[in-house]
């Protein structure tokens, strides 16, 4: 039998001129891809219906048996033989040549190979025609082993696919793959930064409605955990908050009422810590104006947060309560108002909100800040602050990891010690009445 690679050249030439069309049918889009991957109803051997069976059972029978290296041999004869068996042939042979690549360690061998990956591709599409899981495949596959010279066909072929998919249907590695596409686009400048930005934008949003799809599977949730992380990170190089803004003046000053525009500016310099400049002001200001919302009032609070102004921005987290009543909302207004209120001062007010959050872990963190921070004040002897920071502590247990364990660390370091505590007849592990809470906690002491 010959081998694959062997026929390498030979189905090259074969199928140049098929290739140019599959090529142009890419470039001209149409009908095909928004089909779905076709599936014939009954296996086509081929013209000799036996010569077909026996070919693709001489590929099949190694590939289940995991002997990639005959079913490699085999694989063509059976293309040859039965080219439209089932989609699942050319399944099979790019995940045969894929195992091959990662068992080669010479160069030239591997660029054969992933020639072979894509020309299998393109029989597949002769075969059976072009469709959405195709393409994010192929795409994916392009940036995958392709990056260097075909990362905008890679780019291309991702986007006409994952758009045709909801987004709970789109698997954390594309999204990955579609932001390194990206990336490289505008690394080899194909591209500005709103086309990285545009991309960043879209897929972030696919995460966010994956991370609450999978909410309850912490393994699925932390794939998109991860996804997000690196579109982060890939974004970075066109986030920085002057790169932002020198991005969106030019198109908000040319379209001052486009709300979808403003909107996606202010979310995007939101999420990267950019509402500090008057620019960010004047456009979440033009948000609330034309539709206030909860959404827009913490915009317009953020602004006044990181200006320090916390009265201003308290004023509109607690107008953002009085104009929801969707829960998630409440519970980050009520994380921003305890931190307001903690930069105040007012720690008893920061707990109080911290207890209204759904996320116990936060909330019990903010609430052991709160109760540490008021020590120096609500103790009047050094015993009456140990109590405090005994308290913080208990606090910070309930906390399950949001409290640093240096923080920790720090409040034990502050309690009294043993002999303190026998002077005024108290003893480690005898429970007490904390000064300013109302509540109690068990002693502890610092050795």
């Amino acid at each position: 039998m010959i081998d694959g690679l062997e026929n390498v050249n030979t189905i090259k030439q074969n199928n140049k001129m098929k290739n140019l069309i599959t090529i142009f049918g890419l470039l001209i889009g149409g009908a095909a891809f928004g089909q779905e991957c076709n599936e014939p109803a009954e296996a086509n051997y081929g013209e000799d219906i036996n010569a077909g069976k026996a070919a693709i059972s001489l590929y099949a029978e190694p590939f289940k048996q995991k002997n990639y290296t005959d079913a490699k041999r085999f694989w063509w004869p059976a293309q040859k033989a039965a080219p439209k068996y089932k989609p699942v042939l050319y399944s099979h042979g790019v995940y045969i040549y894929e195992k091959e690549y990662k068992k080669t360690k010479d160069e030239a061998k591997k660029e054969a190979i992933t020639d072979t990956i894509f020309m299998i591709y393109d029989l597949w599409i002769e075969n059976f025609g072009d469709c959405r899981e195709l393409q994010v495949d192929r795409g994916s596959d392009l940036i995958k082993y392709k990056s260097t010279n075909r990362y905008e066909e890679g780019y291309n072929l991702l986007n006409k696919g994952i758009d045709q998919y909801e987004a709970k249907e789109v698997k954390s590695d594309w999204i990955n793959k579609s932001i390194l596409s990206a990336y490289l686009m505008v690394g080899n400048k194909k591209g500005e930064c709103d086309l990285l930005l545009d991309q960043y934008d879209k897929l972030s949003q696919i995460c966010e409605v994956q991370l609450e799809h999978y909410k309850n599977n912490e393994k699925k949730k932390g794939y998109y955990l991860s996804s997000q992380e690196y579109l982060d990170q890939k974004v970075s190089p066109c986030a920085s908050c002057d790169k932002l803004e020198e991005l969106f003046q030019p198109k908000v000053a040319a379209a001052p009422n486009d709300t979808a525009l403003i909107k996606k500016a202010v979310k995007m310099l939101d999420s990267k810590d950019c509402n500090a400049s008057d620019f960010y002001t004047e456009l979440a200001t033009k948000i609330h104006t034309w539709e206030p919302t909860a959404e827009s009032a913490i915009s317009l609070g953020n602004g006044a947060y990181a200006n320090k102004d916390y009265k201003k921005a308290a004023d509109f987290y607690e107008e953002g309560l009085s104009l929801t009543s969707d829960e998630e909302e409440k519970a980050k207004l009520y994380e921003k108002l305890a931190g307001i209120e903690l930069s105040r001062g007012s720690y008893k007010s920061a707990a109080s909100y911290a207890r209204k959050m759904e996320d116990r872990c936060k909330a019990n963190g903010i609430i052991a800040r709160a109760v540490a921070m008021s020590a120096p004040s609500c103790g009047s002897t050094k015993i009456e602050a140990s109590y405090v920071y005994c308290l913080a502590i208990d606090y910070a247990e309930k906390a399950s990891g949001c409290v640093s364990s240096s923080t920790v660390a720090a409040w034990k370091n502050r309690l009294a010690g043993k002999a303190e505590l026998f002077l005024v007849e108290v003893k480690v592990g005898q429970s007490v009445s904390v000064p300013c809470w109302g509540e109690s906690t068990i002693v502890r002491a610092i050795d």
